[in-house]
């Protein structure tokens, strides 16, 4: 089986935790690289608990430091995911180190080197993708598609209108949005979708589903009887099976100022940028993909 290169831009996180473990025991996926982006907690928490995933999992897979702030607005994280980003398992300490060189630059040296086209899942705020295609813009024609999880065409979840990927740096989001790279949306209107709860992991009996029950139980977005919200996996279940999503063009504008910033407002018309946005999902193939992958982890 040909496996798909990938860059996993994140900001770990409870859900993101589950992405990343996910996208590991994936046959079709050949995960390259972790960058880490400031988001759900701070740059320090983030980039430790990256590093405790991949001692958790045993993955040799490089992880980097990326921005510490967004491009133009303040960092300001939230308490969806604990403290520490990833409360409630105690990990063992990382034997992993970062590397020396800066997400943005780590990136570049992959996507310059890689003699085949590379997808970058990004699955925090776009800073890291917004500066590296500011920097180096002749790299956009080494990547395949930008899988990203983030924005809604029905409102947000930090208010009524932004999605926090998208509302933690929308200036950002504009650019990606805006770079002309092959552009996928899995945002708020299937990810809500897509829940996994105590009933669906007492199906698997091995510590990969005895870590995910501990973390998501301190994750505010759902409850384990209803089923936890599964947004970053998402973006991972697309890359390896898109028949899961339903996904069209639409014509989209991110809103980067005042009280909307980081809305993702559709437009009609010659305004906005075309992009594929998922906009249904099948939530029970979605569930059986992730049990499936979820019994073959450690």
């Amino acid at each position: 089986m040909k496996k798909t290169p990938i860059i996993i831009d994140t900001d770990p996180g409870i859900d993101d935790a589950a992405a990343i473990g996910l996208a590991f025991y994936r046959d079709e996926l050949d995960v390259k690289l972790i960058t880490t982006v400031s988001g759900n907690v701070d740059i320090h928490n983030i980039t430790t608990n990256a590093l405790k995933l991949v001692t958790f999992f045993d993955k040799d897979i490089p992880v980097s430091k990326g921005m510490e702030t967004p491009l133009l607005k303040p960092a300001l994280g939230n308490k969806v995911h604990g403290e520490t980003g990833m409360d409630g398992y105690d990990f063992p300490e990382p034997t992993r180190t970062i590397l020396k060189e800066h997400a943005v630059e780590a990136m570049r040296g992959l996507l310059e080197e890689s003699d085949e086209k590379i997808t970058l899942v990004p699955i925090g705020p776009l800073t890291n993708i917004a500066a590296m295609l500011l920097m180096y813009p002749h790299l956009k024609n080494k990547i395949e598609q930008i899988v990203l999880m983030g924005g809604s065409l029905s409102g947000g979840n930090v208010n009524g209108a932004a999605e926090f990927n998208l509302w933690a740096d929308p200036h950002a989001a504009k650019m990606v949005f805006e770079s002309g790279v092959d552009i996928v949306m899995i945002g708020l209107d299937v990810t809500l979708k897509a829940r996994i709860g105590e009933e669906a992991l007492s199906k698997c009996q091995n510590k990969s589903a005895e870590m995910f029950d501990a973390i998501f139980r301190h994750y505010i977005d759902g409850d384990m009887e209803q089923g936890v919200v599964m947004h970053d996996s998402c973006a991972i279940a697309y890359v390896t099976n898109p028949e899961l999503f339903t996904v069209e063009p639409r014509r989209v504008k991110v809103i980067t100022e005042g009280p909307a910033a980081g809305m993702t407002m559709e437009l009609f018309g010659e305004e906005g940028t075309t992009i594929n946005v998922a906009v249904a999902i099948d939530s029970e193939a979605f569930q059986q993909w992730f049990l499936g992958t979820l019994n073959k982890m450690i």
